[in-house]
């Protein structure tokens, strides 16, 4: 009888083991699902952009890599595919300011001037793939990959881009029907942009230094 009760004590204790077991690895693929996979659908998107820019490669050629500001607006469509991954198509106006620091050297200056050097206005659309993580509570980190973009008016007309990733973080809406995304608060977003011309020869790095903001707000499931 008490070698029963024993035997019976063993299944009920490894049963418990096996449902403690059950209940941890649910709760974390739960907290899986939460951080990677609970976000899926189309979002219109807008947003702005204020950057500190600045020649590696300068297309004019010289020592001189004046720093110029400019701003930025955006607006596209930015698609979550639920598994921590997605794409987007955003379309900006770009305005650089003509105020530069140092003050360009003289073969800045020769006539005629090279193209922006006053200050211009461009337009670009691009092309974008990121990943993202959403934690528990709804605060959201996500990281552009991979982008590819075509100036479509302005001095940079025709020509293509290509820049380094950067991350944007923000909260998600308890019902998932809006998203903000900023800068990450006390980090310096710096990325590289390649440019090349129309036959994919390079014509120019820049170096640019921005904070950005984005709201994004669900229209497709």
């Amino acid at each position: 009888m008490e070698e029963n009760m024993k035997s019976i004590r063993k299944i009920i204790k490894s049963l418990i083991f096996v449902g403690l077991v059950f209940v941890f690895a649910l709760s974390l693929v739960s907290q899986l699902g939460a951080q990677n996979k609970h976000l899926k659908g189309e979002y219109a998107v807008v947003g702005e952009a204020t950057c500190l820019s600045h020649w590696l490669v300068n297309p004019n050629g010289g020592n001189t890599t004046p720093y110029s500001i400019h701003t930025s607006s955006a607006q596209g469509t930015m698609t979550f595919n639920g598994d921590g991954t997605g794409s987007a198509q955003i379309s900006s106006v770009n305005v650089t300011h003509p105020i530069y620091t140092p003050i360009p050297m003289a073969q800045y200056w020769w006539s005629p001037f090279p193209d922006g050097i006053l200050g211009h206005t461009n337009t670009n659309d691009v092309l974008l793939q990121f990943t993202y993580t959403v934690s528990p509570n709804g605060a959201i980190s996500r990281t552009i990959t991979t982008a590819q973009g075509t100036f479509t008016y302005g001095p940079l007309a025709g020509k293509t881009f290509t820049f380094t990733p950067f991350t944007l973080t923000g909260f998600v809406s308890k019902d998932k029907g809006t998203i903000l995304l900023s800068s990450v608060p006390g980090q310096a977003e710096i990325y590289t942009m390649v440019i090349s011309n129309e036959d994919g020869t390079p014509y120019g790095t820049q170096e640019q230094e921005c904070h950005r903001s984005r709201v994004l707000t669900l229209i497709s499931k």
